[in-house]
């Protein structure tokens, strides 16, 4: 059941929806996100608050705060995850581009002006800017320096959308790297036409690396899209983020999804990103490694932690990725070569080698 809370509207004709889901995020957090994007956008901008179930009192008080702010909607429905929470956002925007922003994150000065400018010169599908991670978030906004005159960077055939995606998933390329940001997996940070979610909704079951597999079918059906190089976007990294927690089920969460994603994205893109989804197979080891098999909270067996780490290595999906995979653009030495050593122990199947290594990886890297 969704109930929406009324709010004062000035424009009818929008340009963006920005939908931000809420879970009893601090009053404090939700102001600076909102006012990220209030101070830079009025009249064709709207905002759509979504409270995936928070406490009573939080939702009051939330009601009380998108009253305070034109073209500001609040809607609040039982607790069902932030992927449902997106799924009514995108049914509720009236934009013709929608921005998708976490509560506890936050936009830079230039994002509207930089990508309301490429909006209305290119009209793509998709536009993405860069994402920097705030690693000692303080709870305000901090105005750092954003490019004046980025470069942008054209998309408009299937093969360059098949090396943004590779990039996206980790095989990156050179062109898309950026020293101030970087571009993300997951869906903040870009500029969405409309009609791009007629049939791609979110997946309503909660799992890990769910973004990586609406990304790829997303895309997929993108024509043109435009890159800005400037720093749009503000992720703030919160201790107790649901990446470093502890999950029970994290092994049947990393066959399904490295499962999905070899197969759907080998059928969809023809093969042309199978190098970028080596690299998030790849990368999947070490999520089920950090939120499972050497987390504090497991108090399984080393022989039970072992031999969910050997099921999940001798996956078919997984050895395919080790096939694949090489660490070019791995510019730190000593990572690069923790990397290939773990390559080496899982390709001759020295197993308990490979336990011991990935634990001091995660250990060295957390």
């Amino acid at each position: 059941m969704v109930i929406k809370c009324s709010s004062i509207s000035m424009g009818e004709n929008m340009l963006v929806s920005v939908i931000v889901p809420i879970y009893n995020v601090s009053l404090e957090l939700l102001h600076r996100c909102i006012e990220s994007v209030r101070h830079q956008a009025e009249n064709d901008v709207e905002i759509i608050i979504i409270d995936d179930g928070s406490d009573q009192n939080n939702s009051d008080l939330y009601r009380k705060i998108c009253n305070e702010y034109c073209d500001t909607h609040y809607y609040r429905q039982t607790n069902s995850g932030p992927s449902v929470a997106r799924n009514v956002g995108v049914e509720k925007a009236q934009g013709e581009y929608i921005l998708f922003l976490d509560s506890d994150d936050y936009i830079t000065d230039k994002c509207f002006e930089q990508a309301t400018g490429i909006i209305n010169t290119y009209r793509p599908d998709i536009v993405i800017g860069y994402t920097y991670r705030d690693l000692s978030d303080e709870g305000k906004i901090k105005h750092t320096a954003v490019d004046e005159s980025p470069e942008k960077l054209v998309l408009d055939d299937e093969k360059e959308m098949a090396v943004l995606l590779n990039h996206m998933l980790g095989y990156e390329e050179a062109k898309y790297v950026y020293k101030n940001g970087y571009i993300g997996e997951g869906p903040c940070c870009r500029f969405f036409r409309r009609e791009l979610f007629d049939n791609s909704l979110f997946d309503v079951i909660p799992r890990w690396s769910e973004d990586t597999l609406w990304n790829i079918e997303l895309l997929r059906k993108c024509h043109t899209a435009v890159i800005c190089k400037s720093r749009w976007y503000i992720y703030a990294v919160r201790k107790g983020s649901t990446v470093q927690g502890y999950r029970n089920n994290c092994y049947e969460e990393f066959m399904y999804i490295t499962e999905k994603v070899s197969s759907v994205g080998h059928s969809i893109w023809n093969g042309n990103i199978d190098k970028g989804v080596a690299c998030s197979v790849w990368r999947a080891i070490f999520i089920l490694s950090r939120g499972y098999v050497f987390n504090s909270k497991n108090t399984e067996s080393f022989g039970r932690r072992y031999q969910i780490l050997k099921r999940a290595i001798k996956s078919t999906q997984f050895q395919n990725a080790i096939r694949l995979i090489d660490f070019h653009f791995e510019t730190r030495r000593t990572r690069r070569i923790m990397k290939e050593i773990l390559k080496f122990t899982m390709k001759t199947r020295l197993y308990l080698f490979t336990y011991m290594g990935i634990k001091l990886y995660v250990g060295k890297m957390s």
